[in-house]
Parts: C-alpha cells; structure tokens; sequence
C-alpha cells in the first residue's frame, strides 16, 4: 500500500504541474490566432541567424508574408547548414544554441540528425503535458501505480561532432522537463539503465524481469504494438528462468507469474493495468487489435502522431482523438488532391493532407511527409488521424509506388488482420505475407492492381518490372522485421509498420519461401 500511495502522490504532483498547459489548449477558440502568434514568435527569435537573414524573417508580418518569402523545404534542404552546424558554428539556422543533434532513422532511409533547442524541446512539452494532464485526470486508477514508458537500448556508445554536439538523446526522457524526469523515475517501473544493455537479448531480458516485478503496474506506453507482443512472448519463452531470478526476490509474486505464463494469460499479469497507449493508424491497427484481446479489461489508447522533428497531435478524452498540438509549432498542410497549402483553421472534415512544420529548432516550412486525414474538430482544433508516409516512394524504374496507394490496393482483396509489407527485390516487388493467407491468384491480383499506377503499369509493359512475387512468411515475422530493423541500425522506438518498405533482401530475413 505504501507503493501505491507514493505513486499516487508523485502522479497527482506531475498532473498539477500539467495543469496550466492543459487549461491553455483547453480554452484555445481561435486557431488562427493562436497559430500567428506561434509564427511570429519563431520568426522573431531566429530572423539574426543565418538562414533567417536569407530570407527575410525581420520584415515578414502575415502568414501570407511567410508563405512568399519562405520555400518549402527538405531534409536535404538543410545538409550544408547542418554540416556547419556539425562544425560548432553557430547562428546557423536559430539563434538559439543548440543543445544536441537528434537522430532520426526511418524505416526506409539513412538517418538524419535533427537540430535541437532549448525552444524546442518547450514546443515538445506543450504537447506531452496537456496530453499526460489528461490521461491523469481522466483515468484517475492510473495514479495509483506505476507506468512503463517504453525505452529505446541504446544501439551505440555516446556520440559526438567534431565540435563536441552531442549525438542523440541519453535518455528519453529528455523530452520531459528536469522536475518531471526527477518525478517520473520515482513511478517507473523500468529503470533508464536498462537502455544501457550491451545487447538486445540483454535488453529483452532485464525488460521482462522488472515488468513481472512489478505488481502496481497500471500504465504502458509503447510505440509500436508488435513490440509489447514481442515482450509478452519473450517472457513465455523465457519463462522458467525469469521465474528463478524473480523467486529469489519476492517468491510469492514468482509463484504467481509462473502459473500465468504457463497457461498463457497475460491479462492476468498486471491486474490493475488501466491503459495501454500504443500506435493504433495504418498498419499497426491489426497489432493494436490482438493486444485488445489479450488485455480484455484494458483500455487502448491509439497515440498521436509524433515526429523526431516535431510534436504533431496528441489524444484528448473529449475529443474522441488525437488533436492537433497547434501551440507546439506553426503547421501548414498540403493537400493529396491538389496540392494545395492550407492552415491549421482552413482544413476541411474528410480531408487528406501532408503535414509542414516550422519549429523553433531551426525548421522552416518542413515537409514532413506524413499524411493525416481530419476526422473531425474539437471545438475549433482539427482532430486528425495518420495514414502513411507520403515521401515512401519506391522508383527502381520510375514505377513510383506509393505507400499509401499500395496499403490501398491490399485492403481492397482483404489483407489487413495479419502482418504483411511490399518490397522491392531486384526487378519485382515481393508481397509478405502470412503463407496461410496466401490464396492462388494472389501475386497476379495484386499485381494488376499496382498496374493502375500508370507508371508501374509502363514499367511492366516494357519489361522493366516483373510480375509481383508472394513470400509466404512461416516464422514469427513481427519478431524478425524487428530485428531485421535493428540490424540495419534502426533504433527501436524509431521502427514503425510498414506497408511498403523501399529495401530488399527481407527474404534473407524473414522464414518461408516463395509461394
């Protein structure tokens, strides 16, 4: 009881400290102000940098002024300045010192190291603190016990540029401020070492084992669902030997655990577990859905869309979903139909659009590439769900495939309840996919329907591509994309589902064969 009661008090203390922020965005009514005061603000802080003297910070007064003056821009875009960056130089794109360089390692490209300030990790907590402010509020069994936030192990030793920036975070908790991460070590129930593990078994390992310690567990936050799958069969087949080291420390909870994971029911583990916060859009649905049936009596709480370089929505309870965090950062939005540019209080209910941000961190007018549809508004805060990535193109030949019209094409013949991806292999693209899912027919179904890309369907009619392949999958294939990613240096909490990953040889990776 006296566990329970410490965390009780520590989470009631972080819910005050939220308090403020959350009333804030609580009573915003006007987006557009709201949105141009942001802008001003960046603009004001950064028109002496570099990048800010070259376009004209200083004399821009309107939205309008800012979408004249300023390009949209690409990672790419920002190479040299992050170079001189790199060099120590400073004034380069904010004014603003910058604190470290954060990696950012998609599923499907090199890493990217992103610029971060003090500012910007503020724009972070404007996001972070209304939504925890909420959950704590809202779901008050949460406070009396403690919370697994998921911690990416650190795939390499400490970092640094020639100038001696740091590389990456040491601990995710960064994006919190100093009296929180003080509070919130007090109510985890996974230490930060653990990110210390000199290997992934390590990691798997001392994960499980402070998990099944933990009797008053009532919050996990994870990124992607498959990985808590992963955790929960880890400690099934692992079993016998986390028993033994639990038993030397509390024999009764050891008695408990084993009796559990040998009939299987994982519900039972964390008995006062009240949420699971996880991705739950495009295609991490299908893993969100299974761990709704492992934890029955569990509320599921589907994330925000959330970026390295910037803080995009958060769930809200009243809203019914993820609101868009418009005092984080100035967004715009491009639309999939037409092209168009569009502000935060211009957006249309059913609208499909590609998220653009400008940051305090020293990103203007930033493609970012992720496609989000609105669902609705709160109040006058457009609600808005992820679909896919927009700038995950695959081009051997110049087929141009898009994710998001490849997930498309699957779920009109039915592939969404079990773990599939395209990709490309030499000159085709393969299917993965569960072998028993595998119906005759199913490569050349496919494949006629990728060829309503007009592009794709050139590319087969010269004989450039070739006709679409199945790889039945017989193995754990959750699992192995999770390792596959790890191996090619991904960090974990950067893995994401992928409906269309732009590199080949999961052939090698995955169990099965060619159908």
């Amino acid at each position: 009881m006296a566990n329970r009661l410490a965390c009780y008090l520590v989470n009631s203390l972080c819910a005050l400290i939220y308090r403020k922020e959350c009333r804030n965005f609580l009573n915003i009514r006007d987006v557009r102000a709201v949105q141009e005061e942001k802008l001003r603000a960046i603009l004001s802080s950064n028109r002496g940098s570099e990048y800010g003297k070259l376009y004209g910070f200083g004399d821009i007064n309107s939205i309008e002024d800012f979408q004249k003056k300023v390009p949209l821009s690409d990672y790419e875009d920002y190479l040299p300045y992050i170079e001189k960056i790199k060099k120590g130089e400073a004034g380069i794109l904010t004014e603003e010192d910058v604190l470290l360089l954060e990696l950012s390692s998609g599923s499907t490209s090199a890493s990217k190291l992103i610029p971060y300030t003090k500012s910007l990790k503020d724009e972070f907590q404007r996001g972070i603190r209304p939504w925890l402010c909420d959950l704590l509020s809202n779901r008050p069994g949460i406070k009396w016990g403690k919370s697994y936030w998921s911690i990416t192990p650190a795939a390499t030793k400490n970092q640094y540029t020639e100038a001696g920036i740091p590389i990456g975070f040491e601990d995710d908790k960064e994006y919190f401020g100093a009296i929180e991460k003080r509070l919130l070590d007090k109510v985890m129930a996974v230490p930060s070492e653990v990110a210390k593990s000199e290997s992934v078994e390590e990691f798997y390992h001392r994960t499980a084992l402070e998990l099944l310690r933990c009797k008053e567990l009532t919050l996990i936050s994870v990124w992607n669902p498959s990985f808590l799958m992963l955790l929960l069969e880890y400690m099934e087949r692992n079993s016998k030997m986390l028993v033994a080291e639990l038993s030397r420390i509390d024999r009764k909870r050891a008695g408990e655990i084993k009796m559990l994971l040998d009939a299987g029911e994982y519900g039972g583990l964390w008995k006062d577990l009240k949420l699971i916060s996880c991705w739950f859009d495009a295609n991490a649905k299908i893993y969100a859905e299974r761990l709704k049936d492992i934890f029955p009596g569990v509320e599921l709480q589907p994330k925000g869309l959330l970026a390295t370089e910037g803080f995009v929505s958060f769930p809200l309870t009243d809203a019914g979903g993820a609101v868009l965090s418009v005092n984080s950062h100035f967004f715009e939005f491009q639309s999939v139909d037409d092209n168009g540019i569009f502000t935060a209080d211009c957006l249309e209910k059913g609208g499909k659009y590609s998220v653009i941000l400008t940051t305090s961190g020293g990103l203007y007018r930033y493609k970012l590439k992720d496609v989000i549809e609105v669902e609705g508004f709160y109040r006058s805060i457009p609600v808005i769900s992820f679909l896919g990535k927009l700038d995950k193109v695959s081009d051997l030949f110049g087929e141009k495939l898009n994710e998001v019209f490849v997930k498309e094409v699957l779920e009109k013949q039915g592939i969404n309840d079990c773990f599939f991806m395209v990709a490309p292999e030499q000159d085709r693209y393969v299917l993965y996919i569960d072998a028993e899912k595998a119906s005759e027919g199913l490569a050349e179904t496919i494949d006629k329907a990728l060829r309503e890309n007009f592009h794709y369907d050139y590319c087969r009619k010269l004989g450039q591509l070739k006709e679409l392949r199945v790889f039945g999958l017989e193995g754990n294939p959750q699992k192995e994309y999770l390792e596959g990613c790890v191996m090619r240096g991904q960090k974990l909490g950067d893995i994401k589902p992928a409906v269309l990953h732009l590199m080949g040889g999961w052939d090698k990776v995955f169990r099965g064969d060619y159908l």
